[in-house]
């Protein structure tokens, strides 16, 4: 999705609304063009998770030398949107000292993944196979100043999105949803677009996730930890497994088709060719499905409780992690 989402209401008791601005259809723009063009225009037009779109379009088109996914550089972009968030912009947002120094280290020091990841959590001890008990006593121990940067994030962001609602559950978005949007496409009735696209079903089954969750709901803050828990897979170079989400919709859906695994989640774009030129091409983006009516975005913030305070609102758009610029009333969120 290309555009701007605008969040307002949230006062006086008033429910937040959802609005859309300046959309753009970016396969429209594709439209005509030869595949090699309508590439190099993909990779111009998405800024965020351009390695994962440039994929994805290269194997909708069937466009030779593009056939073999470059996972490593998918895997550093991802790193990089997680990086940013948690080390970066959710500090600054919640008053703690911005990790720039970090930031750089992750991003320009690979090897070290292990080590710096140990300095940021404070503990070897992988966060995912926690239980609930473990992870409040990983979490307690960023109660001080003195306590690892991570524990210390996150027990700030669970403070700030303490009671202000946004929780959401919905199945994974399957190969078969997808199949029922693009038949829409040709006319058919249109189908239910409530499919959770995100980074969340990778990380669901994790004994910490199960903790998390609440009555079949997942929180922010769980969302949250998911983010984390892929930053620090990514770092760790083990994060390979979140591409085997991939295989089932690349097993059904055959040509014309071309999925990604990017930062936000789930991409899927769905190119027709004819005489050598695109006719018709889709992008079904995390966000696409997630601002659908009833889709997991739009869900969220309905449930966002009004009054709540702007660092509360700026946690949760951390933890749902939109593919695009959101403003809350007067204050912008990249």
């Amino acid at each position: 999705m290309i555009g701007t989402i605008l969040l307002r209401g949230g006062q006086a008791g008033q429910p937040w609304q959802v609005q859309t601005h300046n959309v753009v259809d970016a396969g429209l723009l594709c439209a005509g063009l030869p595949p090699e063009q309508a590439l190099a225009l993909i990779g111009r037009v998405f800024g965020l998770c351009r390695v994962a779109h440039m994929a994805a379009s290269a194997r909708a088109m069937g466009l030779a030398g593009h056939a073999v996914p470059d996972h490593a550089r998918m895997q550093d972009e991802i790193l990089q949107d997680h990086a940013l968030a948690l080390l970066v912009t959710l500090p600054a947002q919640l008053n703690l000292p911005p990790q720039r120094e970090s930031l750089c280290r992750v991003l320009q020091d690979r090897q070290a993944g292990r080590a710096i990841a140990g300095e940021l959590t404070g503990t070897n001890v992988s966060l995912a196979y926690m239980n609930a008990q473990a992870f409040e006593a990983w979490l307690a121990t960023g109660q001080t100043e003195n306590g690892a940067f991570l524990p210390r994030l996150l027990n700030c962001c669970r403070s700030a999105l303490q009671g202000v609602g946004a929780a959401v559950g919905m199945a994974g978005l399957t190969p078969q949803a997808v199949q029922a949007r693009l038949a829409h496409e040709q006319g058919q009735p249109v189908p239910a677009m409530a499919y959770d696209a995100s980074i969340w079903p990778d990380y669901a089954h994790y004994p910490v996730m199960q903790a998390l969750a609440e009555a079949g709901e997942v929180t922010p803050f769980a969302r949250l930890v998911a983010r984390l828990l892929e930053f620090l897979a990514c770092l760790e170079g083990h994060a390979g497994g979140m591409f085997a989400r991939v295989n089932p919709f690349l097993a059904s859906m055959g040509a014309g088709f071309g999925v990604a695994r990017a930062a936000r989640g789930m991409l899927v774009h769905a190119v027709q060719v004819r005489n050598g030129l695109v006719t018709d091409y889709q992008i079904l983006s995390p966000t696409f499905w997630h601002m659908a009516e009833g889709g997991l975005f739009r869900q969220a913030i309905s449930r966002l409780r009004p009054g709540c305070a702007k660092l509360s609102v700026e946690c949760v758009l951390a933890a749902l992690n939109p593919c695009v610029p959101v403003t809350v009333g007067a204050t912008h969120h990249a």
